[in-house]
């Protein structure tokens, strides 16, 4: 054997005594996509416009079985309140993330009230976070209602009416 040829024996023992004696073989990069189980952080800045849709590893459908269309994401109370906060976040000019944008992540239903009326927040300086709270409706929507300030300190209760959409809600109209 050439002396290229021990080096490269020497390589694949060290390779396989990583992956067996150290665990190499495992670790967090290595491990195939289709194993990883998890949900993403609801609310996570680094999943905007992702749902609380958990992530599982099942085995893949038989193909004599017919397929059904999946249905949309069941979304929660969570991710209303978490769209509402996306929205007046990016209102009051402190998004969550410098590039949590209406043009890069809509927010706003295409065609809805709130789309042909976008200034109804004029005003609006701050919200209370804590106090925002969220229900379903049964059209799938949600509505959710939180105190807001305006530039004069007057602290008013607004609802956001939300339809499901594609990957989250999208907020329909403000009611004041």
């Amino acid at each position: 054997m050439t002396r290229s040829g021990f080096r490269v024996l020497r390589l694949l023992s060290v390779a396989a005594v990583c992956g067996v004696v150290a665990g190499c073989g495992a670790s967090a990069h290595t491990v195939p996509a289709a194993e990883r189980t998890g949900t993403p952080p609801v609310g996570s800045l680094d999943t905007l416009g992702t749902t609380s849709q958990t992530v599982s590893a099942t085995a893949a459908p038989q193909a004599s079985v017919a397929q059904i269309p999946t249905a949309a994401p069941a979304l929660s109370e969570d991710d209303a309140r978490y769209t509402v906060r996306r929205y007046l976040s990016r209102w009051i000019g402190q998004p969550l993330q410098p590039d949590d944008t209406e043009g890069r992540y809509p927010l706003v239903c295409a065609g809805s009230v709130l789309a042909n009326n976008p200034g109804k927040l004029t005003g609006t300086i701050s919200f209370d976070n804590d106090r925002m709270a969220a229900h379903r409706t049964g059209d799938g929507g949600a509505e959710v209602t939180v105190p807001v300030t305006n530039s004069a300190t007057v602290t008013t209760i607004i609802s956001f009416t939300l339809r499901a959409a594609a990957q989250s809600y999208c907020i329909e109209d403000i009611i004041n």
